[in-house]
């Protein structure tokens, strides 16, 4: 009997010990919907003036390290997870539902939750991404749709594993019907004041992007470091074709510099998350867009830090969970 994709399982665990050193997973992460993991070598093949054109006789191993990439649909429970492994490791605050807040890094780089990442099942084995790190990530909201993740994953190496005897958790999809408000407002105004009505934003995508990249180092063959440079990010809205969204678009087409603070907020029961977001459109503006028969116009704004926002993006995760 063949081994079935449908039969694979995907668990993490938090590496408390630096980024090197793996551990066994402790949670059957809920909502991965495809895991992609690689084994990133560098193989170089050495040639000398002995062979001609034989070309080379001598390989070696440079290096040896991982990476991957991910989709999943979010939840609250299991998206702090990805938050914490993003901008770094939220402290809850509250005593039930529990409050954690994050942001993109400033002036320092975050310490994030470093993780253990394995794929697998019992007739193939498994195999762990150690040093887990998200490299870059896009949440996308479609209506009718959960809140869906992509990102792509880097590593200190892919090493065997084994699976745990790990149960399911129940968590709650982070769903469109669940947006309480989006909201946007003028770049001299307050971020969170001006609601936009419920059928105005047909879609909406926020990038974040660390641009992490694994360094080499000497006496290791494994890339036993990684470094961050200057974060990037993009929150893509498509509007209906209206009465507002034709002021901001005459603005941008006239060449008038446009930027936005923009507030989206999912509620359900005592859960929440709230992503904030502040930009400048620098992209080209798509006019006369389709969302099944509607016209609609997209645009992009480029994270720009707001001095009152004191950031270009945060986000408030509230959920049941007291300890990651």
């Amino acid at each position: 009997m063949p081994a079935l994709t449908r039969e694979l399982r995907v668990q993490v665990g938090t590496q408390s010990g630096g980024f090197t050193t793996g551990v066994a997973p402790t949670v059957q992460l809920r909502g991965i919907e495809e895991l992609q993991l690689r084994s990133k070598n560098k193989v170089t093949m050495l040639e000398d003036m002995t062979l001609g054109l034989a070309g080379a006789s001598q390989a070696v191993v440079g290096s040896v390290g991982g990476e991957g990439s991910v989709k999943a649909w979010m939840s609250y429970e299991h998206i702090g997870y990805w938050l914490d492994n993003l901008f770094g490791q939220a402290t809850p605050s509250g005593a039930g539902p529990y409050t954690r807040n994050y942001a993109a890094p400033g002036a320092t780089a975050p310490t994030p939750r470093i993780l253990s990442i394995v794929k697998g099942n019992s007739a193939v084995g498994a195999y762990q991404l150690v040093g887990g790190l998200l490299s870059s990530m896009t949440l996308r909201m479609e209506l009718e749709e959960p809140l869906r993740l992509q990102g792509d994953l880097v590593g200190n190496k892919i090493a065997a594993d084994t699976l745990e005897a790990l149960s399911d958790v129940a968590v709650n999809p982070i769903m469109a019907s669940q947006v309480a408000s989006i909201k946007m407002d003028a770049w001299g105004g307050t971020m969170g004041t001006t609601t936009l009505t419920a059928c105005q934003v047909r879609m909406m995508e926020l990038m974040v992007q660390p641009d992490r990249a694994l360094r080499p180092c000497f006496g290791s063959l494994t890339r036993d470091s990684y470094a961050e440079r200057a974060w990037d990010g993009s929150l893509k809205l498509s509007l209906e074709f209206d009465g507002t969204s034709k002021t901001d678009i005459d603005a941008i087409i006239g060449g008038t510099l446009t930027q936005k603070q923009v507030e989206i907020n999912f509620a359900d029961s005592t859960r929440s998350l709230k992503l904030q977001f502040a930009g400048t459109v620098a992209d080209d503006l798509e006019l006369f867009g389709d969302d099944d028969g509607v016209v609609t116009a997209e645009f992009t704004l480029t994270r720009t830090y707001h001095t009152t926002f004191a950031n270009w993006f945060k986000a408030v995760l509230v959920n049941g969970v007291a300890s990651y």
